[in-house]
């Protein structure tokens, strides 16, 4: 056999066998990225979530999601165990509150040039909720939803006490009013009548009051101020003005007995969670998560008005928010960014989290979705209006959680009137600059 005629049969052999890799490849096509998801959401947003999700998720067989779901009670702590033992799923939800004690561990990954390169508008998001994950001018996360607290009112507790219902002009001395002919103990009396007996009380007028340092607002309508920087790094709580503030809510409940000093834990209602969800108090703040939470339980009938009016005729109200992070050791970051795109996408946002009642989309483009005439509250406009005066919750930094964990019991035995006021509050001021030292200056 000529040398010419075995390299030919070679060259043929060579080619049949890359064209039939090459075929292989065509016919077999790769397997999906395994991409994990963890989420905290209750029970009513989980079940719209789930079937968002599933949608995305066929859309894009070039992934698989693995939705990972975690009690909001224990998230935190779930998060710093998985970022201890290098097992973060790919993209987490998490609360903007909580989201900068993780930035700046460099946890996650930072997102600006992936922002830059998509053409993703940051100026569609409102930007309360894009700061809580900016660090350093850079960005480490998108926000999806907002939720700024208004005032939930039972109609059927006005009824029952023959009181007219709020409206959007009320004052804190009007809440103040009413929440103390609407408490109620055992006998029906309120605090206002002979013999009423305050251990006995089994509908308040108010869901609660000034029972953490993350509730600035309350402070700011009654003339006081928490924050003595602009991260709120520095904080203050015993000037005059912010101490008279704190004990026009401290006698709101150890007084006036119209207000919980454990609004959530369900030593005094006997049900854990918010007490005006659980129709036990007449009137109280809460976000637009309890919008989808009223309607599905359809307890009682409801209504909402905007924030109280403060002493310098201006409304406070926190904003809640959350956003999605990507994992900085995810072994699929591009897959993930596909992924965060595809749930931060306006038509994903208004089917999951506006139109259902859930939240704000934290997008412009989506935020009129949770404006329904069809359902309940009638006052939606409240939330539309309260959308241009909130602030998010300050301080965000690293350390807030830790000035949260240190000085809850210090306001829970001010409220309980077992420590005077004035000397819990400068025993939380003294704790929480101390702790957030560590954030100044960044």
């Amino acid at each position: 056999m000529s040398v010419e005629f075995r390299n030919l049969r070679a060259w043929l052999l060579a080619s049949m066998v890359i064209a039939l890799v090459t075929a292989c490849g065509q016919d077999t096509p790769s397997k999906p990225v395994e991409l994990r998801l963890e989420v905290s959401l209750t029970p009513q947003e989980l079940a719209t979530f789930q079937e968002a999700l599933e949608t995305v998720d066929h859309a894009h067989p070039e992934w698989t999601v693995i939705l990972e779901t975690t009690p909001q009670s224990g998230f935190v702590e779930k998060v710093n165990a998985q970022l201890a033992g290098g097992s973060l799923p790919d993209v987490v939800r998490v609360q903007g509150l909580f989201a900068q004690q993780w930035i700046r561990q460099n946890a996650f990954l930072e997102l600006t040039d992936l922002i830059e390169s998509s053409g993703l508008k940051l100026d569609d998001f409102y930007d309360g909720p894009l700061e809580q994950f900016r660090w350093q001018g850079k960005m480490w996360g998108l926000p999806d939803t907002a939720a700024p607290d208004v005032v939930f009112f039972n109609q059927e507790m006005f009824d029952a006490a023959g009181l007219p219902y709020p409206s959007d002009d009320w004052t804190y001395d009007d809440m103040r009013q009413a929440a103390v002919q609407l408490t109620r103990d055992s006998s029906g009396l309120s605090p206002a009548d002979p013999g009423f007996d305050p251990e006995s009380i089994v509908q308040w007028g108010w869901n609660g009051g000034f029972t953490f340092f993350w509730q600035r607002h309350l402070i700011r309508g009654l003339g006081g101020e928490l924050c003595a920087n602009e991260d709120c790094t520095l904080m203050t709580f015993a000037t005059p003005e912010t101490l008279a503030a704190a004990e026009w809510w401290a006698s709101l409940v150890n007084k006036e007995h119209a207000a919980l000093y454990d609004p959530y834990g369900g030593s005094q209602t006997g049900i854990p969670g918010d007490p005006f969800i659980a129709g036990k108090a007449a009137m109280g703040y809460n976000g637009f998560f309890a919008v989808g939470q009223l309607n599905e339980a359809g307890s009682f009938e409801y209504d909402i008005v905007q924030p109280l009016v403060g002493i310098d005729g201006q409304r406070y109200t926190p904003l809640s928010t959350n956003g999605y992070v990507i994992s900085a050791d995810s072994d699929h970051p591009d897959e993930a960014w596909a992924l965060l795109q595809a749930l931060l996408e306006p038509t994903f946002l208004a089917e999951t989290w506006g139109a259902p009642g859930h939240s704000i989309p934290a997008r412009r483009s989506a935020a009129d979705s949770a404006i329904n005439p069809t359902r309940s509250p009638a006052n939606q406009a409240a939330i539309v209006s309260a959308m241009e005066y909130w602030e998010v919750f300050q301080p965000y930094t690293s350390s807030a959680f830790e000035v949260y964990g240190k000085t809850s019991d210090l306001f829970l035995q001010a409220k309980k009137g077992r420590m005077p006021e004035n000397e819990a509050m400068a025993q939380i001021e003294a704790i929480a600059n101390e702790i957030l030292s560590r954030d100044r200056g960044y």
